[in-house]
């Protein structure tokens, strides 16, 4: 990703130009997601996976998958308008996907 955050970083400075980099940068992020659910769903197929019924991870991102995928696809349209505004978009996308706020949660109000 070092390539299109670049790109960002450069366009921003210049008006002209920030609306096209910023829907190629949104379109960058959603192939990947797009890529990284195909490989989920073969490697469902191929019970590639652990058979265990309480893994609730994995059940967490499938839950994830199309709200993720169409949170991008609006980020995206934002972005043909509201560049910036598609800036924040994505980087509040990357903060809900990194942090564990369901373990954080948990750690935070199980210590009563």
């Amino acid at each position: 990703m070092p390539f299109p955050t670049k790109l960002i970083a450069e366009a921003l400075h210049e008006p002209d130009n920030e609306r096209v980099f910023v829907t190629l940068y949104g379109l960058t992020l959603l192939t990947i997601r797009g890529f990284i659910f195909a490989l989920d769903e073969y490697a469902r197929q191929e019970h590639l996976y652990s058979q265990d019924p309480a893994d609730e991870d994995l059940q967490t991102e499938r839950r994830q998958v199309w709200p993720v995928l169409a949170a991008y696809g609006i980020a995206i349209l934002i972005g043909l308008a509201l560049p910036r505004l598609a800036v924040g978009l994505y980087f509040a996308l990357a903060v809900f996907l990194i942090v564990p706020f369901r373990d954080l949660r948990h750690l935070l109000f199980s210590r009563s």
